[in-house]
């Protein structure tokens, strides 16, 4: 508040500065030494003027006729300004009623400037909230009241006093305590209200387990698990209870569980919704985990773009000419155009029969993926060198050319030598 009043000061004394002293020269009006000075200042010019002539008269600039009628003209006007200012016609003598009237609108402007800026700002700034910053707290609007949070939540509690059997009220309340993230407060009026309704509302109890793992650092485990248990039971599609048991579930590390539930969700979200879509990525994440294999329409929208998934075989005529130890490329590249692998996983032949998958995520390049091409060849090759680029006595397979809109079973089956 303090700093606002200076700033308001400071700005009104800069505005007076311009306004004051155009009056107060007018009432002091023009002394004899500003006259004198004058005078000074009109003669300096009067002689470099005249001297000027000269010198174009000197080099014939001007001829003798044109000076003479010049230097007339300047003497006159000189004249002219020396009779003005000694006889008061350009500075007048400041009469007594001219130094009240001009005393009396220094005073008028010195009062009227402050009060009319403050009034001025009161009725078309911010009124009250400008001037007094500290009382204009935000307003907020509850079941028709105004008031801010804090105020409504202590009409509330002494409703609730006069009233412990509301349990509407006893919910708004909590909820109330939630939104203020006072977390304790919050599951403690939770557990009130749901007992006043004997554990019925599965929305409830999810607010309450949510309040209550809250208060205890944002872990699922022990009651709040069980809660959402509870509301599970009452409403099995219930999805904040699907997304919290989901939660406790991989906290503890029951990640078959937690797959369950996330499956669960993943039936209610519509499809192609960001939930949708994220819980996609969770389902792949948990069966990755697991060591399961992942389905494909889960994992192509997991990574957000193309996959190709098969399987590479060696053929039994070459089983002779490798070693266990060769390295074993497994690639995509475009059908036409540059030959860089858009996607690459290196393993060995003792690898064989390899089930693999290709997308977007192995790209040696972001700017070159499989979902930038409509058109790929997928190909195996096993190096005896480990040497990335194809080399004689190398053994390979490629395809045909194919589409990388979720290719899946393509097998593949190492029969070529590279000579």
């Amino acid at each position: 508040m303090m700093v606002f009043w200076l700033v308001a000061v400071l700005l009104i004394a800069v505005a007076l500065l311009f306004l004051l002293p155009p009056l107060i020269q007018k009432l002091r009006g023009d002394s004899d030494e500003d006259v004198f000075d004058r005078n000074e200042l009109n003669t300096a010019i009067f002689k470099d003027q005249v001297a000027e002539l000269e010198r174009d008269l000197s080099v014939g600039i001007v001829s003798q006729e044109q000076f003479e009628i010049a230097r007339h003209d300047l003497e006159r006007g000189f004249l002219q300004d020396a009779h003005g200012e000694t006889n008061g016609e350009t500075s007048a003598p400041v009469s007594q009623t001219d130094r009240v009237v001009g005393r009396s609108a220094a005073v008028v402007v010195t009062v009227l400037v402050p009060i009319l800026a403050v009034s001025i700002y009161n009725m078309l700034g911010s009124g009250k909230a400008g001037l007094h910053p500290e009382e204009a707290r935000p307003q907020v609007q509850a079941e028709g009241h105004e008031g801010t949070l804090e105020e409504q939540v202590r009409k509330l509690q002494d409703h609730l006093q006069q009233n412990p059997d509301d349990v509407e009220g006893w919910g708004m309340l909590a909820r109330s305590y939630y939104f203020l993230k006072q977390y304790g407060a919050a599951a403690e009026t939770f557990a009130r209200t749901s007992m006043l309704i004997q554990d019925s509302d599965a929305g409830l109890l999810a607010d309450y387990a949510d309040a209550l793992a809250m208060s205890n650092g944002r872990n699922m485990a022990g009651r709040p698990y069980e809660l959402v248990k509870k509301a599970l039971e009452i409403e099995p599609r219930l999805q904040k209870a699907l997304w919290l048991a989901g939660t406790a579930t991989y906290q503890s590390g029951n990640l078959e569980d937690t797959l369950g539930y996330w499956k669960r969700l993943l039936e209610i979200f519509p499809s192609g919704s960001e939930n949708y879509l994220q819980m996609q990525k969770n389902i792949a994440e948990i069966q990755q985990k697991l060591g399961l294999p992942v389905d494909t329409e889960i994992q192509t929208a997991a990574i957000g773009g193309a996959s190709i998934s098969g399987v590479v075989r060696l053929d039994e005529s070459l089983m002779q000419d490798v070693a266990i130890g060769d390295t074993l490329f497994v690639y995509a590249r475009a059908a036409s155009g540059p030959r860089m692998p858009l996607a690459i996983v290196r393993k060995t032949v003792k690898d064989l029969p390899f089930e693999f998958t290709l997308d977007d995520s192995m790209a040696m390049n972001p700017a070159m993926k499989l979902s930038s091409f409509q058109q790929v060849v997928v190909g195996a090759r096993i190096s005896k060198s480990g040497n990335a680029l194809p080399q004689p006595g190398d053994l390979q397979v490629v395809s045909r050319p194919m589409s990388v809109d979720g290719v899946q079973g393509l097998e593949l089956v190492i029969n070529e030598v590279i000579q």
